[in-house]
């Protein structure tokens, strides 16, 4: 009998002793490290032009539009920044009888916007266009009317941003109207508008011209005056 309690008692002991060394190793890898962080400041430097056809590119073609050589980019510094607008040629064409649109020869002209304030507070981009008028003002192309249909948005494809909504433009008077609009946590990072088609008969931007207002051997020249609010505003667009 007493050999038998012995044993028993041992094998209780190894169990005992067993449990308490697992549990004390368990213990021991439950540590936590909380202090790891990260944490971010606006970007005001100058974000250069993404590839229209591709804004993954890391290296975009220069000059971005063959078309317009000396534009590499606004320049503008901040955390909300127009950085790319486009200058549209419509080049030399025969005078039409009646009224007649011209198409753009721009291939891939674009706009650029980037939002890296942090805060998705939304943001609203609009243009407004003077008259076409020859070099000393004296010649008006009357009642032109400027127009960019069918633009794509894009970003890059990392982008987890909400997109801005887009919309077409008719300048059918010296009126302002929104191209681009980002709402409540939307527009983040680098967006374009961007209105691909053939070049030298782009159709996605064409010019009207009314029968009997333009001249011969008289270059016409318009100015589009972009803006952008840090406050999405509604959409005049009808």
């Amino acid at each position: 009998m007493k050999k038998i309690s012995v044993l028993n008692l041992t094998a209780l002991l190894f169990l005992l002793l067993t449990f308490t060394l697992h549990k004390v190793e368990v213990d021991a890898s439950q540590v936590n490290s909380k202090d790891n962080h990260i944490e971010f400041t606006e970007n005001t430097s100058i974000k250069p032009p993404l590839d229209p056809l591709d804004p993954n590119n890391p290296t975009p073609p220069m000059p971005i539009d063959p078309l317009d050589p000396t534009n590499k980019g606004t320049g503008n510094v901040g955390a909300l920044t127009i950085d790319y607008v486009p200058s549209i040629k419509f080049g030399k064409q025969q005078l039409a009888n009646g009224d007649k649109h011209y198409f753009a020869q721009n291939k891939d002209p674009f706009v650029q916007v980037t939002d890296l304030r942090g805060v998705g507070t939304g943001w609203n981009l609009t243009a407004q266009v003077s008259k076409f008028m020859n070099s000393d003002g004296t010649k008006e192309l009357k009642g032109a009317v400027l127009s960019f249909k069918d633009g794509v948005i894009k970003t890059r494809s990392g982008n987890v941003s909400s997109a801005p909504e887009g919309y077409d433009l008719v300048f059918d008077s010296q009126d302002t109207y929104t191209l681009m609009q980002a709402g409540e946590g939307s527009g983040k990072g680098s967006w374009l508008d961007v209105f691909s088609g053939e070049a030298d008969d782009n159709e996605k931007i064409q010019l009207l011209v009314l029968e009997g207002s333009a001249e011969t051997n008289i270059r016409y020249t318009a100015t589009i005056n972009w803006a952008l609010s840090d406050i999405p505003k509604p959409v005049n667009n009808e």
